[in-house]
């Protein structure tokens, strides 16, 4: 699978792929997740993520969006997380964002996931990621980063 990669310069990151797929109406499903290295490729397949240390994490997704033109379709993004205070101490406990997603045959692809650059970034704890199309979500998917003395 041949991916092209898109930087942004948030904690987020964004892999958009073309290929083609057999998701169905209500489908979804993750083709790819885990810890990625800084140019985007999966070290690791795994949900338990290391916390409080520089790490990347995040996965890859097929879901239908009844959309048949061969353009980007706007979903929404959600992450809830552990709090994390800002440098002015501002809480932070995830997002809500737009954002466009390659479509192909009515089906919407991409990756998503989540650039800690400080150990104070990736606190212990569940990290869900959702993605909706309005009301409807259509797929999420949760981490559970741990400390290394944590059962």
């Amino acid at each position: 699978m041949k991916k092209s990669v898109t930087h942004l310069p948030v904690l987020f990151l964004v892999v958009f792929s073309s290929m083609t797929t057999d998701v169905k109406a209500n489908d979804a499903r993750i083709t790819e997740y885990g810890i990625y290295n800084k140019n985007q490729e999966l070290l690791k397949k795994t949900t338990v993520i290391p916390a409080n240390q520089v790490v990347r994490f995040g996965f890859c997704f097929e879901v239908f969006v009844d959309f048949f033109d061969d353009d980007k379709y706007m979903l929404t993004q959600s992450l809830t997380h552990p709090e994390i205070s800002d440098d002015g101490g501002w809480p932070n406990k995830g997002y809500n964002v737009p954002r466009k997603f390659k479509v192909m045959n009515g089906v919407a692809s991409g990756c998503v996931g989540y650039n800690a650059r400080s150990s104070d970034e990736a606190p212990a704890g569940e990290w869900r990621f959702s993605l909706s199309d309005g009301s409807n979500e259509l797929l999420d998917f949760s981490f559970n980063l741990k400390s290394n003395n944590a059962n």
